[in-house]
């Protein structure tokens, strides 16, 4: 019998005092919550408690995307003020009290994803289960976006895990499995699977049948907890620790973190009143801040680029082939396998071919450790992966990805060969990270079917694609490389055929000022150092170690074209790499690895460093004041080059150069990109900062004419 039908839900009333609250959120493919969705709610909750026979409320999604996602975003972007972010937050805590408080026992069956507004619902809830599936997951990622979670999630959290594991979830945005879900109290019970009927759900909601959940303080389940969470001490040890570690690691003009802390220690000090006061008061100051703006408008432009038109909406891709089974091949590889593709993988001889297919196993026995996949999976999708040492099974791929080694010949003897193999349909990319596309589609018979699609490694962690369109490639490969892009789980950025395409392009003048203000004198530590405070996930030392000295001096070489006019002739990398420091693939670059520990290469300084100290004003400035110079000269050249990418057309506009920054580099998130950062700041200011740099330092650092042009004032 249906109790209650609206727009975006159902009640329906079984058998046994059971009903079934069944989300449907009209017109999304994934549950969110917007105003007329919180309406609904109200009213649904309304009915139900007035209707005495209904002894159990069960919450759950209709939708098979996953229970609920959250908060509508394209609502909270709309805000425009603080006092009405308050209210927004208000009105959800008024909505989850309201749950709460319900006259019937509550249960939210989860399935899929439970995040930031969907989890805080969820934990106004009695109970909670946790269908078990490889996609379900619970989090609270406000923190992401430059916010807080603002319907109750920092004052229930805690007093449903705990107050250390609410600070993992909260500030770290860990997001929590069926299994670690149920470890830490989060989930009362892990169910096998989703029976097709609600109505046969009380059978395995056993856990429920104590009534109400009284409401108390933090729970004690671990010795841990016992120790630390029973006492105030305990919490001013947690808290306080929470803080120190808050001010090392969070980025400088980053102040959610910081907001999200106070407010839980304000709700476990004073009580779960002044808490959600303040939770309220926290998302009127963060929603109208430059990181929370930022970091929502990076989240669009990835929704953006992820959105396929309608003309592109052509049979997806089923078969793929790999060329070369090295770490980028096989991360491709086992990527296509994991999403559903028919994957041939070819390698010049059986010895290499064997390695690589041990890549692609350990990558799947990886993402099963994970949870991503279960046994069986795993091994059906791994099935799907087939090696050659000839061209067998080519003739039947769709998409040919050539990922050999970074040489031109190689690559183009490569390309000569699949031209003949492969059928004339087949889209043929190469994953080169510098070398000129059109180079390797010279003197093939359809050079139009010829484009890059250029991977990050690891290519399983990194969000960010590349597909590259060089001046012969046809408008219908770039957009069969975008859906296959989409399919793979990436975001897909086009680009123009240029030198480093546009994240090397960017990226090379920041690695190199790096090297060169360790040349001037500045710490190795201290440089990356710098990067992190604002806002990089690690300095640009340490990611030229990542990426391998060996691979940075080869894009270094590929792309000097564009730079040699205008920086000073370097080739530290490559004095590096003869020495065979490569970074942490052989334990030795900038920096010296020992399993989890590392420290400063101080061997690499008299290589870095020539025997006459090179001038500088950086190196003779305070302490601070260093730090300050060093991170400006960095940062400013990447927005130079980002605004040359913009004039020079290698990206559609500034914000797909912003997100393949932030996708590609980890760029300061909350600044959103060098662009966005340039606007921000003010043009006008960049442009008079670079060239007072370029007055000192040379003309690397003169402001190109993009930056010019915006920062000129407005015409009358």
């Amino acid at each position: 019998m249906t109790l209650f039908e609206a727009e975006n839900l159902r009640v329906e009333v079984a058998a046994d005092g059971l009903a079934v609250l069944s989300l449907d959120v009209k017109g999304r493919s994934l549950n969110v919550l917007s105003r007329p969705v919180l309406a609904d709610l109200a009213a649904a909750f309304d009915r139900v408690n007035a209707e005495p026979g209904v002894r159990t409320l069960l919450l759950r999604s209709a939708k098979q995307t996953g229970f609920l996602a959250g908060a509508d975003l394209h609502e909270f972007a709309a805000i425009g003020s603080a006092a009405e972010a308050a209210a927004v937050s208000a009105a959800g805590q008024q909505l989850f009290d309201k749950l709460e408080n319900l006259r019937p026992v509550t249960v939210a069956v989860v399935v899929g994803p439970c995040l930031g507004g969907g989890l805080e619902l969820a934990l106004a809830c009695d109970y909670r289960a946790a269908i078990d599936h490889p996609k379900t997951q619970f989090g609270l990622p406000e923190i992401e976006l430059g916010l807080l979670p603002g319907w109750g999630g920092t004052q229930r959290l805690p007093r449903v895990v705990g107050l250390e594991r609410a600070l993992r979830v909260i500030l770290g945005s860990q997001r929590l499995g069926p299994k670690d879900a149920l470890r830490w109290g989060l989930v009362d019970a892990v169910l096998p699977g989703e029976p097709a009927d609600p109505t046969h759900w009380p059978g395995h909601l056993a856990f429920a049948q104590g009534g109400k959940r009284p409401k108390k303080g933090l729970p004690l389940r671990t010795w841990r907890q016992k120790l630390l969470e029973s006492n105030r001490l305990g919490h001013r040890l947690i808290l306080g620790g929470t803080e120190r570690l808050l001010r090392q690691k969070v980025p400088d003009d980053m102040p959610a973190p910081g907001e999200a802390l106070e407010a839980v220690r304000v709700g476990v000090t004073q009580g779960m009143e002044a808490g959600l006061a303040r939770e309220r008061e926290a998302i009127g100051r963060l929603a109208t801040t430059p990181a929370c703006r930022n970091l929502i408008g990076l989240f669009f432009a990835r929704e953006a680029a992820r959105q396929l038109p309608a003309e592109e909406a052509a049979p997806p891709v089923r078969r793929v082939g790999v060329v070369g089974a090295g770490v980028m091949g096989a991360g491709i590889a086992q990527l296509a396998a994991f999403r559903g593709l028919e994957v041939v993988v070819q390698e010049v001889n059986e010895e290499a071919l064997g390695a690589g297919l041990l890549r692609i196993t350990g990558l799947f026995e990886k993402a099963q450790q994970r949870g991503l996949l279960s046994p069986e999976e795993a091994r059906r999708r791994l099935a799907l992966v087939k090696g050659t040492t000839t061209w067998q099974g080519f003739d039947e791929a769709e998409v040919v990805i050539e990922a050999a080694v970074e040489d031109l010949g190689a690559k183009r003897a490569v390309f000569r060969e699949l031209d003949a193999r492969t059928k004339p349909t087949a889209v043929l990319a190469t994953n080169t990270s510098s070398l000129p596309v059109a180079s390797l589609a010279e003197g093939l018979a359809h050079p139009e079917r010829v484009a890059g699609l250029h991977f990050f490694n690891p290519v399983h962690k990194m969000p960010l694609v590349e597909v590259v369109r060089a001046p012969a490639t046809e408008e219908g490969v770039i957009a069969a490389l975008r859906r296959l892009t989409v399919h793979l789980n990436k975001t897909p950025v086009v680009v123009k055929d240029s030198p480093g395409f546009v994240v090397n392009r960017v990226l090379m003048p920041y690695l190199h000022e790096a090297v060169l203000l360790v040349a001037e004198g500045l710490d190795i530590e201290d440089v990356d150092r710098t990067m992190r405070r604002f806002g990089m996930p690690m300095g640009p030392l340490e990611l030229l170690d990542q990426v391998g000295l060996d691979v940075a001096a080869h894009v270094a070489r590929a792309v000097r074209p564009v730079f040699e006019k205008r920086f000073p002739p370097g080739d530290a990398l490559e004095r590096m790499r003869d020495c065979r420091w490569l970074g942490q693939k052989n334990g030795v670059g900038f920096y010296r690895y020992q399993g989890k520990k590392r420290v400063a290469n101080e061997a690499a300084l008299p290589v870095l460093r020539p025997e006459k100290p090179l001038p500088s004003v950086t190196a003779t400035l305070p302490p601070t004041a260093r730090a300050q110079e060093a991170r400006e000269r960095m940062v400013l050249l990447m927005v130079n080059e980002a605004a040359l990418c913009l004039a020079e057309g290698l990206a559609a506009d500034a914000a797909s150069i912003d997100l393949a920054m932030v996708l590609g580099t980890g760029w300061a998130p909350h600044r959103g990109g060098p662009l966005r950062y340039a606007e921000d700041r003010g043009p006008a200011d960049v442009v008079r900062r670079l060239t007072e740099l370029a007055g000192r330092l040379g003309p690397r650092f003169e402001p190109c004419e993009e930056l010019r042009r915006r920062a000129a004032p407005p015409a009358r």
